[in-house]
């Protein structure tokens, strides 16, 4: 049987500190892309990623110009890359491309960003296993077989002994390094002495902004001048003995929105805080528009302020709220917000344009509405769809037109006032979606009465899980508050997990809420111990689904009944009968495309949530019994 890639162990190289000019060594540029196995057997050309996922179809014009090269059947071993018009290699599009879906945008992707494949070795040949041979012979066969000219797949040319020369002009192109090849050694998997690879890296200054609930990372921010801009996350070297030094500082500082502007993660295992610390990172490189790749905590910066870490690179970021619309008349003549750029793809893996979304809520807005009337919203906007950037908008953005309502809100965790936008009737509901709006979070109080709660909500988050058991807590819930008098109601979250509302027709304030949701969820788990915890740190969960009752309070919000969510199929938070709640269910089981019939079949089932007022103080006694 011949060769083939599936049956390849790639061969890695070990990381060195410094070049050496020794004699019997090739020396290569180190590309910033993707390790490739390129195979072509009977004509038949795969193109395999270093971890065995196919990238035949997302790289036509590699797979049409290895299918092109002249010879019969080989394997090639390289480095996928997409490079700036001086020749570097720019990571992140190449990142963007590989998540692409659809062939379309596959063909626009590649006529804007063609990639070209670096070949640095051949591992078979017309049916012969090279991996025996020394590296000098399989270089020279490698350099007949391919033609310079080429375009897209390259041979990578090398340097011998001279390593030391090689990595300092390596380093005035502002290239990532080299790696270094013993001429005489054959291609042996894993890591070994064989390949080494010598790269640049740089020590830069952070604040702290956040921590995993598990404290095992710590999230970044570098100062622009006037604000902190997300700049990712470091795990590697933070200990548990770190972790402990930095709970004191940290803990009185958190607050629940991130106090950063830029690509924020919206992970729930994220504790943001005010920034106060500053830590010194050493990474590889900072992609543009990517977090620093490979960090790795050094040490903290006792002299320096979180405002004296400016980002090496890049410019200020806008502000979400400097973020406008094209300056037009946002009403048409019947109406209707004029929609922008209607055939944006916003769901690449299912085609689901920016117009598909801003039918389906117009659709939805009926059932919809109801929910969002009299009370201040947070919108989730993701301006390119859901594999660009995104960004939270609470206030008003400027250029708003002037029909949009808004109310004044005191933001405690941010220590200013807010204008935050109210959605009544359609006409906002389009605008708020035209901005790129995906997803819509809803306090339980209305505008008249911000104090005071409308419902409590217990939130099912099953992490690694079984949705099965998600369904088996939330009917025990059910059951619990039926035994206490108490109504409730259920939707997919949309995301991962289901969502209980218990109604109080504003009997309750806000920490009464939390209050009544918390006795429910400990109940809950003091019934299923073995697979329901109020653990909020994801590691000492334990496989079980984390029972929430912390999504309740002043100042928090919930996914509204009916959003849709920023996943793959354009997935709905939908309103369920208690009786549809069966191990049968998907979180994620309705959709754009299927919501609006449902509702019109079968009407809303959660929709007394908003109006009902149960006789807590009966409930609470039998609670307590």
């Amino acid at each position: 049987m011949p060769l083939k890639a599936d049956d390849i162990e790639l061969q890695l190289a070990e990381p060195r500190p410094a070049a050496f000019t020794t004699p019997g060594w090739y020396f290569e540029l180190k590309f910033d892309g993707f390790r490739l196995l390129a195979e072509r057997i009977g004509g038949r050309v795969r193109l395999v990623l270093r971890r065995g996922r196919e990238a035949t179809a997302l790289f036509p014009e590699v797979t049409a110009a290895v299918a092109a090269l002249p010879g019969g059947d080989f394997i090639l071993d390289g480095e996928l890359v997409i490079q700036d018009a001086d020749g570097k290699p720019i990571f992140q599009r190449l990142l963007k491309r590989s998540t692409l879906a659809h062939r379309r945008d596959i063909e626009l992707a590649m006529r804007a960003d063609p990639a070209v494949y670096f070949a640095f070795d051949l591992l078979m040949l017309d049916g012969e296993d090279l991996r025996g041979l020394p590296l000098s012979q399989r270089k020279e066969l490698l350099f007949e077989l391919l033609p310079k000219a080429a375009d897209r797949v390259v041979p990578v040319e090398h340097v011998e002994t001279q390593g030391e020369a090689f990595l300092e002009a390596v380093r005035q192109r502002g290239l990532e390094g080299i790696v270094a090849k013993k001429a005489d050694a054959p291609y042996r998997g894993g890591r070994g002495e064989g390949w080494l690879k010598i790269a640049f890296t740089k020590i830069w200054d952070f604040a702290v902004v956040g921590y995993t609930d598990d404290w095992n990372a710590l999230h970044l921010a570098t100062w622009d001048g006037t604000r902190f801009v997300y700049a990712g996350k470091v795990g590697s070297g933070i200990t548990p003995k770190i972790a402990e030094s930095i709970k004191p500082v940290l803990l009185p500082r958190v607050r629940r929105t991130p106090p950063c502007v830029g690509e924020v993660p919206r992970e729930k295992d994220i504790v943001w805080c005010d920034p106060e610390l500053v830590v010194e990172v050493r990474y590889k490189n900072w992609p543009e528009g990517l977090s620093p790749r490979e960090p790795r905590f050094l040490r903290f910066r006792d002299d320096k302020r979180p405002e004296e870490c400016p980002s090496p690179k890049a410019p200020p970021v806008a502000a979400p709220q400097a973020e406008v619309e094209p300056a037009v008349d946002p009403v048409t003549a019947s109406g209707e917000v004029k929609i922008s750029n209607e055939k944006k793809i916003f769901f690449p893996e299912d085609g689901i344009t920016k117009g598909e979304l801003v039918a389906y809520y117009r659709a939805v807005a009926p059932w919809l509405l109801p929910y969002l009337k009299d009370r201040p919203l947070m919108l989730t906007r993701y301006p390119d769809g859901i594999t660009g950037k995104s960004f939270f908008q609470k206030a008003v953005p400027k250029g708003a037109p002037a029909w949009i309502r808004s109310i004044r809100v005191r933001s405690e965790e941010e220590q200013r006032e807010l204008d935050q936008i109210v959605c009544d009737d359609l006409r906002t509901l389009e605008w708020c979606v035209n901005m790129g709006t995906i997803p819509i979070h809803l306090p339980a109080s209305r505008v008249a009465s911000m104090d005071r709660a409308d419902w409590c909500v217990i939130d099912f988050d099953p992490k690694d899980a079984p949705f099965a058991h998600v369904v088996t807590l939330a009917n025990a819930l059910h059951e619990l508050c039926e035994k206490a008098g108490l109504p409730s109601f259920v939707k997919t979250t949309g995301s991962s997990g289901l969502h209980v509302y218990v109604p109080l027709g504003a009997q309750l304030d806000h920490a009464g809420a939390h209050q009544l949701a918390a006795v429910l969820a400990a109940l809950l788990v003091q019934q299923h111990p073995t697979i329901g915890t109020l653990d909020r740190v994801v590691k000492q969960r334990a496989g079980r689904v984390y029972v929430d009752a912390v999504q309740n309070g002043p100042g928090k919000v919930v996914a509204a009944p009916l959003c849709v969510r920023p996943f793959p199929h354009a997935p709905v938070s939908m309103p369920l009968e208690w009786s549809e709640v069966t191990p049968a269910l998907g979180a994620r089981q309705f959709t754009v495309r299927d919501a609006v019939q449902r509702l019109e079949e079968k009407g809303d089932p959660m929709a007394p949530v908003r109006t009902l007022a149960p006789d807590l103080a009966s409930a609470i006694k039998k609670l307590a019994g």
